[in-house]
């Protein structure tokens, strides 16, 4: 064979023709797929076939490319047949393994039909209401980019905004044909409203099979900022519509561990109790609180009668006692009461179920909690307790266990270790269900490691996706801590305002104290000690409000700036009685030269080293 054959048989002819009309059936069938008419698993097979059908393609132009009569040998038909088998094997294969896996590439948690899937997801495009062209801008804007948003999350399956396209105009096919047309689980439709100075847009969240409400929400923005809203607006629709579809997700899968009706009634139930919980906790009424999760333990305890085989009211009573230890107040031995009794539902629960992955983050997070309480009296016993801990919460592997995780290794003083597995608990949180503080993790890890940079890109972050959530406000308050940021009192003082207004009623009079030492170091930082000191000593808990003795640490750094190694050497040492376990991390970090960038120059004076036990 030489290139006259090739010419001859004009096998060059035949692949361009053959791709050329490949090219143009697969741009077909890629729109076709793009407006969610066939599943996209059918361009996948298409795109097989046509790589698969090359080499038959070479066969017929070399037997048929020249001029003349033609006639079809055995070794042709038996390539034909070799190559027809090939790709209709190959297209087969590559069917089955999307099947299998789910076309959306997500987790296969659960088997759902399409049009029951909220993970299926299509966005419809919002209605403008006043405002003109510009509120229809803005509509049109923020519906494509918040598709764009939930189709970056790999757990989703989006309809393009091609598909979205096809039922924009009014009047609209009911809802449930919406999601049959578009095999989708979850509608996505909403409005912007142009009143006065304010830009106002309304959310809402439907079941597609039969157009039911599920969730709703508003969002407002001055109309100054009309056009500036779209991408920020855009992110703060996906975060509610992400932790509402993983809602219902979640009660689909929950749903499917009992045949029990009962049991499942009762379940729901306790929910509902534990909603009013916090409730009463958001008004401060702590007691109240507590009441409300007392009756949401007996209702759970009625579920595990109506299906003794259920895993989930055992390990839910076990959460219950956790929030119940968490409302311990002042009396240790409270938290140490429910702690025990969170135990108890733990063993049980992994006794039923071994691997279950709540009731393996439950024990490890009870164990983990006790040891931090230092209700442990003996050291080996304490130290058992928090390997164990570590153990259970990397079994678990959720991304509420990670976050955990990462905090327990912060106390272990793994500082890069703790930061990736919140950025495991990042990553693996689709829902965003511990995202908030995840993000809070992460800021306050880099803050620990000393790095400005990465600690202000988290915090950015963290207040970018959750602007309502006060520990953000106090992360870019502690930022002034930091060495390399140029300290500002004036800003200072504002985000300790706004961290103290944004509080939960319960924990409003001890993140004061907090936010007065954070605002201390700032202004230590900003050389002005007299002021500096004066904030630190306003800022002073009582034992009784500050049992742990967090705000005693807290000033020690900023006596540490003003370079007072006496007084922070008296408030780590009232630290260490309030936490003996910590004592022994200090020696070991100050012995190995690790100690954090906020003490490295502590851990140089002679009366800290006595005080840890380094000579």
């Amino acid at each position: 064979m030489d290139f006259k054959d090739l010419r001859e048989r004009r096998i060059a002819q035949f692949v361009v023709t053959y791709l050329a009309a490949g090219w143009l059936m697969l741009q077909l069938v890629d729109q076709v797929v793009d407006r969610a008419v066939l599943p996209e698993v059918v361009y996948r097979v298409a795109l097989t076939l046509f790589l698969a059908g090359l080499p038959g393609a070479l066969v017929v132009s070399w037997f048929h490319g020249a001029k003349g009569a033609q006639v079809a040998p055995p070794l042709e038909k038996w390539l034909l047949a070799g190559v027809a088998v090939f790709a209709v094997s190959a297209s087969a294969m590559v069917a089955r393994a999307n099947l299998d896996s789910g076309e959306d590439g997500g987790p296969d948690l659960v088997e759902l039909a399409d049009t029951e899937d909220p993970r299926r997801v299509a966005v419809l495009y919002f209605g403008a209401q006043g405002g003109g062209e510009d509120a229809e801008f803005v509509a049109a804007g923020l519906t494509e980019s918040l598709i764009d948003e939930l189709s970056t999350v790999d757990s989703l399956s989006v309809v393009s905004r091609n598909g979205s396209e096809l039922f924009r105009e009014s009047p609209r096919p009911p809802v449930d044909s919406i999601g049959r047309a578009l095999a989708v689980g979850t509608l996505v439709d909403g409005s912007v409203a142009v009143a006065g100075d304010l830009v106002r847009v309304t959310v809402d969240m439907i079941d597609a099979s039969d157009g039911t409400q599920l969730q709703s929400a508003r969002f407002e923005r001055p109309r100054t900022e009309l056009f500036e809203l779209q991408d920020s607006l855009a992110l703060q629709v996906a975060d509610f519509l992400r932790a509402e579809i993983g809602s219902e997700l979640g009660q689909i899968v929950l749903r499917q561990g009992t045949s029990s009706q009962e049991a499942w009634e009762r379940v729901q139930e306790a929910a509902l109790i534990e909603d009013r919980a916090e409730e009463d906790l958001g008004h401060g009424d702590v007691e109240a609180a507590s009441l409300s999760l007392t009756l949401a333990d007996s209702v759970l305890a009625d579920a595990e009668v109506a299906d003794p085989e259920w895993v989930e009211p055992v390990a839910r009573r076990g959460w219950l006692a956790y929030r119940q230890s968490r409302l311990g107040g002042f009396d240790r031995s409270r938290y140490d009461e429910w702690i025990q009794v969170g135990l108890g539902h733990a063993d049980r629960a992994l006794a039923q179920a071994p691997e279950d992955p709540s009731s393996l983050e439950l024990k490890g997070t009870l164990l983990y909690w006790r040891f931090l309480l230092s209700l442990i009296p003996d050291e080996t016993s304490a130290d058992d307790a928090f390997h164990e801990a570590e153990i259970l919460l990397r079994q678990a592997g959720t991304a509420s266990a990670d976050a955990s995780l990462s905090h327990l290794l912060a106390n272990k003083g793994d500082g890069q270790l703790a930061y990736a597995a919140a950025r495991d608990s990042y990553e693996a949180d689709p829902f965003l269900e511990n995202a908030n503080l995840t993000l809070w993790r992460m800021a306050q890890l880099q803050w620990d490691l000393g790095d400005d940079r990465q600690s202000e890109r988290w915090c950015q972050e963290g207040a970018r996706r959750f602007p309502d959530y006060y520990r953000f406000e106090q992360c870019q308050l502690m930022l002034y801590a930091l060495p390399g940021v140029q300290p500002d009192p004036e800003d200072a003082w504002r985000h300790y305002r706004h961290f103290v207004e944004m509080s939960p009623p319960q924990t409003r009079e001890i993140n004061e104290q907090l936010g007065l030492q954070f605002v201390g170091m700032a202004l230590a930082r900003a050389s002005l000690p007299d002021s500096a000191e004066a904030v630190m000593i306003r800022g002073r808990a009582s034992s009784e409000l500050d049992p742990v003795r967090d705000i005693a640490l807290r000033e020690s750094m900023g006596r540490v700036i003003l370079e007072d190694w006496d007084e922070a050497t008296r408030l780590m040492a009232s630290y260490f009685s309030a936490n003996p376990s910590a004592v022994l991390g200090y020696r070991d970090a100050v012995a190995e030269n690790l100690v954090p960038w906020y003490h490295s120059a502590l851990a140089q004076q002679p009366g800290f080293r006595d005080l840890v036990g380094i000579n």
